[in-house]
């Protein structure tokens, strides 16, 4: 995070218009991250970037603002490596390896784990967007799942069944542990990552729902 060098904002370059934007959402994106929405005042991200509450309060609406734009501007980056993937030459347990350690190494990253926190932190002050949370990201990712899941059943590859209840079935088993053990301070290692996928897997294709067409 960048840092001021006087208290007052002083010594911060006069930047404008875009550039000053950035400055200021990474700012407060930092100090949200770090310290929680309710310990952070607008007088601490002025101290970083120079300018006044007036302006603030004019261009993002006041510390609330700030954070609904923090909200959507990260909802919207975490899923980028998920969402961008063509898994669709793939089989079904190739295509779900790839698109579940995709979405859980995005997920385990510490800044997203910091952004859990802060999300599940102001859920009940801020409803609306807890919802924004869920609906971009659980909500995103479940859909890259239900679409491949799709893919698979139309191909015969995956016995018909409500795709989107499989994603997220196929989800949580892969996501649920690993972040619960995130959010306390327990990280899983790469080779626990690597086998709760692989478990997911082979539980989800030999489920009732998901099963392999062929042996339906």
């Amino acid at each position: 995070m960048t840092k001021a060098s006087a208290g007052d904002g002083s010594a911060i370059p006069r930047l404008r218009g875009a550039a000053r934007h950035d400055l200021i959402m990474a700012t407060a994106t930092d100090l949200f991250l770090e310290q929680g929405y309710e310990a952070v005042s607008l007088d601490e991200i002025i101290r970083v970037v120079g300018g006044s509450k007036t302006n603030l309060y004019k261009h993002f609406g006041g510390k609330e603002g700030l954070l609904a734009l923090v909200v959507k501007e990260m909802c919207e980056g975490f899923l980028l490596s998920l969402t961008a993937l063509d898994v669709s030459t793939l089989g079904p347990a190739d295509g779900l390896r790839i698109l579940a350690t995709t979405l859980l190494r995005t997920l385990l990253e510490d800044r997203h784990i910091a952004f859990q926190r802060l999300m599940f932190a102001i859920s009940g002050r801020f409803p609306e967007l807890a919802a924004v949370w869920y609906e971009s990201g659980p909500g995103r990712s479940r859909q890259a799942l239900a679409a491949f899941i799709r893919a698979k059943q139309l191909s015969g590859e995956l016995a018909e069944e409500d795709p989107r209840l499989l994603a997220v079935q196929f989800h949580d088993m892969v996501v649920s542990d690993a972040i619960y053990l995130s959010l306390i301070g327990r990280k899983p290692a790469a080779a626990q990552v690597d086998h709760l996928i692989a478990t997911a897997i082979a539980t989800f294709l030999d489920g009732r729902g998901a099963r392999l067409a062929s042996r339906s």
